[in-house]
């Protein structure tokens, strides 16, 4: 097997990086050694390496069956690392005034051996972070998300069902709710009013368009999220209750894989506009939660092909504090806290799927031999035609 791209026609360890684009997919956690083995380097380029083939064989000895899935923990801990490290560079290079929140979506990783190996107190560790997790209200989630959230904040989901969850007040007081629609928030005007005042609300804006497929649904068509007449009522409806005080946060989503950075430039904008004009209407928000989008570059080409990126992470944490600080500056109102929930590109990398091969395949034409001697015109045009096809 050769590198087409290579001159020399050697294959060799550069080649294959080269060939299969390693060194940009890979994201420094997966490389080939001087072996021709693909190893993985949980802590990037300051850890160990470890070989791929050498797990494999260990399964083997311990008689596991495949197809195998292997799970780096330390990948999670350096996936929140650097997103932590971004955002604080970024803060720092504009000199912006809020501070960095990440929050976790349970739904990307619901395992109770995620949590406990991703929150042990260590200074690598999701806890050391300060993350909070993004859970759903439905009871399937309950433990899960309790047990989570024991430590730090947590942003919720309001209810689905017609009747409140009975267990639901036993975390509402540390939970922070955001809606999700306008049926939402109707109800949760009827929530129990011991704790009626006392959660956090939240509301979804419809900021920007994603790409497919999501793009049909984003902006003033999301399926989710109050539209801008709905959140000019809701904010109508919070002052009439006396509940204003509760709104502190507004979010926005325009998906887990955002392809264009040019999405998140002016999806960011157009938040940081809706934050500046409620926080001049006298709602003191305090969050800006900008949702998920940091995509993942899957097949390494650095473009803004659904499967890939167009930026890398510090862009991506530099133009959403640039925009969310230039439009408070001009609005002349201070710099949220701002909140991310990028569980995909926490997640992507620390997990490998191990597949058998049965065996190769392909097509091969069967062999052909004509006798050139021959002096027929018709027959060597016949002959040569049937070696081409």
């Amino acid at each position: 097997m050769s590198d087409p791209n290579n001159a020399n026609g050697q294959w060799d360890i550069e080649a294959a990086r080269n060939l299969y684009n390693i060194k940009r997919w890979g994201a420094k956690y997966f490389d080939i050694n001087d072996a021709g083995h693909v190893v993985a380097r949980p802590l990037g380029d300051a850890g160990i390496a470890v070989d791929i083939t050498d797990v494999i064989e260990e399964a083997r000895g311990r008689n596991l069956k495949f197809p195998l899935l292997i799970r780096f923990q330390d990948i999670l801990r350096h996936r929140v690392e650097a997103l932590n490290l971004a955002f604080r560079s970024s803060i720092a290079e504009f000199n912006y005034q809020g501070k960095y929140r990440g929050v976790f979506p349970i739904k990307v990783n619901q395992l109770r051996e995620w949590w406990r190996r991703s929150s042990m107190p260590a200074s690598r560790s999701i806890s050391a972070w300060r993350w909070a997790a993004s859970r759903s209200s439905s009871p399937r989630w309950r433990c899960r998300a309790t047990r989570a959230a024991s430590s730090s904040a947590t942003v919720t989901r309001t209810p689905s069902s017609s009747a409140w969850p009975s267990w639901a007040s036993s975390w509402a007081r540390r939970s922070s709710w955001w809606w999700r629609s306008w049926r939402n928030f109707a109800r949760s005007f009827r929530c129990p009013s011991r704790w009626r005042g006392t959660a956090h609300r939240h509301t979804r804006a419809p900021a920007g368009q994603g790409r497919r497929p999501l793009g049909e649904s984003g902006g003033e068509n999301a399926k989710f999220g109050l539209s801008t007449v709905e959140i000019l009522a809701a904010t109508e409806m919070l002052k009439a209750e006396k509940l204003g005080h509760c709104l502190k946060l507004i979010h926005f989503h325009i998906g887990s894989q955002v392809p264009d950075i040019l999405t998140v430039k002016k999806a960011v904008q157009e938040a940081a506009r809706f934050y500046a004009k409620l926080y001049k209407m006298g709602f003191l928000i305090e969050y800006l939660d900008v949702g998920g989008g940091l995509g993942v570059d899957y097949d390494g080409s650095r473009s803004a092909f659904d499967s890939s990126t167009n930026y890398s992470l510090q862009e991506y944490t530099n133009d959403i504090v640039y925009y969310i600080a230039y439009v408070c500056n001009s609005e002349g109102v201070p710099h949220p806290a701002i909140i991310s929930e990028s569980g995909r590109a926490i997640v992507a990398h620390h997990s490998v799927l191990i597949v058998e091969v049965f065996g190769p395949s392909g097509r091969s034409a069967p062999a052909r031999t004509c006798n050139t001697a021959r002096t027929s015109t018709r027959w060597s045009r016949s002959c040569w035609t049937s070696r081409r096809t």
